[in-house]
């Protein structure tokens, strides 16, 4: 890249923008294909054996349980936090080589790829962390002061031109590690139990975003000529989740 000009950088970047974003949008298709298979194929009945000293849940249709779904406005809002949380991640971690390449020219793929590895750690420290902190304080007030701190980094990555926006984008990974797990319980607590069954599989449908997101920030990319500001799209996602947990709270704080 050293000896390219000005306009063969810009368009070697977007050719590898492209690369990026290739298995995304086949991943869109397949998910599509298996959401339309799942609809169209009749699957065997079976009957749920009975457990000793368990109350029967009753029963319901398919159609049943689409109608109360689609009527639980906590469990619509639960759901698209999932999708743009998943969307996020992917999308943060898909850009964020991309992101080293473009603050730091003089490095290859390879040692770009450090970056991901770190973010890999921090994930995980970000979760063990955020279990600690759930046994001091509530869900909600967690996932809420994470999802600030993230949006705050966020917008650290999208407008500070410098090195350090690499690394904020890397520290995003720390509160992204308990986001999986905790949306999903807490969405599917908003459920009755004899619709908790379809709707877990609702839920996890939701990783689609993974594949919706990335595009999105490629495409923002593309219109503005900036990888780093479009990274403003997460920004979005996270003020989201954010904004679900802080209705949670308020929620829970109404009712208790």
């Amino acid at each position: 890249m050293a000896q390219m000009t000005p306009d063969q950088i810009h368009l070697f970047r977007l050719q590898m923008l492209q690369h990026t974003l290739e298995p995304y949008k086949i991943m869109i298709c397949i998910l599509v294909a298996i959401f339309i298979l799942f609809l169209i194929t009749k699957y065997p009945k079976c009957k749920v054996k009975e457990v000793a000293n368990n109350q029967n849940t009753p029963k319901v249709t398919l159609g049943e349980t689409l109608k109360y779904l689609s009527g639980n406005s906590l469990f619509k809002k639960g759901i698209v936090a999932q999708f743009l949380y998943v969307g996020m991640q992917v999308a943060v971690w898909s850009f964020t080589i991309r992101l080293a390449l473009d603050l730091m020219p003089h490095i290859n793929e390879r040692m770009a790829a450090d970056f991901m590895v770190i973010s890999f750690v921090c994930f995980f420290v970000g979760k063990f962390i955020a279990n600690f902190l759930m046994t001091k304080f509530s869900v909600n007030k967690v996932l809420l002061a994470y999802s600030i701190i993230g949006c705050i980094l966020i917008l650290y990555v999208a407008f500070i031109p410098n090195l350090t926006a690499i690394y904020a984008a890397v520290a995003i990974s720390i509160l992204l590690g308990p986001c999986w797990a905790t949306i999903y319980a807490e969405t599917l607590k908003s459920v009755e139990k004899k619709y908790t069954e379809t709707a877990g599989a609702i839920i996890v449908m939701s990783i689609i975003g993974g594949a919706f997101m990335p595009a999105v920030q490629g495409f923002v990319s593309d219109m503005v000529g900036s990888m780093q500001f479009s990274f403003i799209v997460n920004f979005f996602c996270f003020a989201y989740i954010g904004w679900y947990f802080y209705y949670k709270m308020k929620l829970e704080n109404k009712e208790g």
